[in-house]
């Protein structure tokens, strides 16, 4: 226990009353930071009945009562002491603090840009200002506060290593980079630095280094959670699942409430067909709050995200950016009448749910939520049910020249009996796992025979479907995306593949020139790219979609019709690095979000 001061303190007989009230204050402080809050009190209470308007009493009688939980009776008392001072420093910088505990960043930038200018050497009050920008995803001006401060004193390793957060948020990774190192000169064991090198590293797609920094970190700081979780990030975007699942089991050890690593950890288990491992994550992260708020701290459009907690949502992160859009993801497996009452204010809601195969499991609490909403909502739940793999040939059937595979969808359990029974499936045939995307499970059988040989998935379903060859007179497989906006039609991108199954990038499209000229064109002038007759019936496929945000997923016979691969909300759309060799589809992508904003600007301003 510290050695305190009490009010048995010898006192001077000649004290002057502002020495006697000092000296009682400092007794009262010492008292407070001893943990004797009762005794402190009271000196308190006894010097504001002396004089209601001793500001330092006051703002610590704040402080007192924001330790007991009492937040508003805090913020009233320190608001009240900085009105009766309000060109003392320490009493604002106080204010400052408590706002930013409170998570009320916007008002506590507003405070903590005053302290500083009572008091410019107050590194601490520039440190916190920064720090509460950056809540605020204000990075270029949190930076500005990182630089006042070093201007000052260079040895001040937080504001090195903080700006680098703030650098990497901005995605300048070698400025990023230069601060972390700082940071590390200044203290070799800079666990932190150390993780900051690591997520420049992995952004800069050099995952080995990445991995090297993280496992510095690790080993300045052995029980660094994020640092694991960082690390089974890399991992997990180079697909190797097992590493990854180690490194959040290790995360999650030290800090079980992390969500990114049970949603991660969920999304690996699911890929590997153990659903019921997946499931125990799911509920970790979702059961005890099916509400993530994240976003500015005052947007000026807030959007409630209808989310489900598997694989199928629709990609938001460049659609609905966080740092300019309010997101509340209501995760709707979860979802309770008694979370209705709880909700944030909101102005939009967004299906994110675009997977058809998570409408089931998500059909009650969304039915609940829609009955008491009354804000414009996107993307109907009841019209993604319709974009199932097996419905889109009956959703599609009034429009000429297109194709859909016939498609049957089974159980798991029963699905080779189903496929073997069919009399509409003809070999070769591609089947997939139900809730699969970008290719996950994907396979193509030549004969019967091979269907024997399958170990299915653990999936709920499978699906089936007729293969239809759709190479081009040159040999290659092309696959196209069109995004529909509002019903209208906007090119996205077109694959070429030796391959028949296509991906944009193991097409090796980025490094093949003919290609991206071929992609220009069908960007530019997508109608003389693949015909009127495809064109026509493309756009009739955005009318009977009839969805605020989806996609189509085709290529293009040698008749000119469409063949139609998949037709969904799920699609992905995203800009590219603009000094990189795809940076010719940005303009094409800028279309596609203006038309979208345009849509919500419409809805949300009425």
């Amino acid at each position: 226990m510290r050695t305190t001061q009490t009010s048995e303190t010898p006192i001077p007989a000649n004290a002057t009353p502002l020495q006697l009230r000092a000296l009682r204050l400092q007794t009262a402080l010492d008292l407070h930071l001893d943990g004797q809050l009762e005794q402190s009190e009271a000196i308190y209470t006894e010097l504001l009945k002396d004089n209601p308007a001793d500001a330092d009493a006051l703002c610590l009688c704040g402080v007192l009562a924001q330790q007991r939980g009492q937040s508003e009776r805090a913020l009233e008392l320190m608001q009240t002491a900085v009105s009766l001072a309000p060109d003392n420093p320490n009493l604002n910088h106080t204010l400052a603090n408590t706002l930013r505990e409170l998570k009320r960043y916007s008002q506590a930038v507003l405070v903590y840009d005053r302290v500083v200018g009572l008091d410019p050497q107050n590194l601490a009050a520039w440190f916190n200002y920064g720090s509460t920008l950056q809540h605020l995803r204000k990075y270029a001006h949190a930076i500005l506060c990182y630089q006042e401060i070093l201007s000052r004193d260079k040895q001040f390793v937080q504001a090195h290593n903080d700006m680098a957060a703030a650098l990497i948020a901005l995605k300048q990774f070698d400025a990023a980079a230069l601060s972390a190192k700082a940071a590390i000169e200044i203290k070799p064991d800079y666990a932190e630095a150390y993780n900051n090198l690591g997520v420049v590293a992995k952004n800069q797609k050099r995952y080995d280094e990445a991995i090297h920094y993280y496992r510095q970190a690790l080993h300045c700081k052995p029980d660094y959670a994020m640092a694991f979780f960082n690390l089974g990030t890399v991992y997990f975007t180079r697909e190797e699942w097992e590493p990854a699942l180690e490194m959040y089991r290790h995360s999650l050890a030290l800090d079980p409430t992390q969500l990114e690593s049970h949603q991660n950890m969920a999304s690996i288990l699911q890929k590997q067909g153990k659903r019921a491992q997946a499931q125990t994550h799911l509920d970790a992260a979702y059961s005890s709050n099916c509400l993530i708020v994240d976003g500015p701290d005052e947007p000026r459009t807030t959007v409630l995200l209808l989310w489900s907690s598997g694989n199928g949502n629709i990609p938001v992160e460049h659609l609905w950016p966080p740092s300019y859009y309010g997101r509340i993801f209501c995760v709707m497996e979860y979802f309770t009448p008694a979370d209705m009452e709880r909700l944030p204010k909101y102005d939009i809601v967004f299906n994110a749910i675009g997977d058809s195969d998570s409408v089931e499991a998500t059909q009650a609490s969304v039915s609940i939520f829609l009955a008491a909403n009354t804000k414009p909502l996107l993307n109907s739940p009841m019209l993604i049910a319709r974009t199932a793999r097996d419905q889109i040939g009956s959703l599609f059937s009034a429009i000429d020249n297109v194709v859909c595979a016939t498609t049957l969808r089974s159980e798991t359990a029963g699905f080779k009996q189903a496929v073997q029974l069919s009399t509409a499936l003809k070999f070769p045939i591609i089947i997939r796992p139900s809730g699969s995307h970008g290719g996950d499970h994907l396979e193509k059988l030549e004969t019967p025979e091979d269907l024997h040989k399958v170990s299915c998935f653990d999936a709920e379903a499978y699906y089936a479907s007729n293969y239809v060859d759709y190479r081009s007179a040159d040999g290659f497989y092309r696959k196209y995306r069109i995004i529909f906006i509002n019903r209208q039609a906007f090119p996205y991108h077109l694959a070429i593949s030796p391959n028949w199954i296509v991906h944009y990038l193991s097409a090796d499209m980025p490094d093949i020139r003919w290609k991206l000229d071929e992609e220009l064109v069908f960007l530019k002038t997508p109608r003389v790219a693949i015909g009127d007759k495809a064109m026509d019936a493309l756009e009739q496929i955005g009318l009977a979609m009839d969805l605020d945000y989806c996609g189509v997923d085709f290529s293009i016979l040698p008749d000119g019709r469409v063949l139609v691969f998949e037709a969904n909300a799920t699609m992905l759309v995203h800009g590219e690095d603009a000094n990189g060799p795809l940076n010719h589809k940005n303009e094409y992508v800028k279309n596609i979000f203006d038309a979208f904003n345009t849509l919500v600007v419409g809805l949300t301003s009425t």
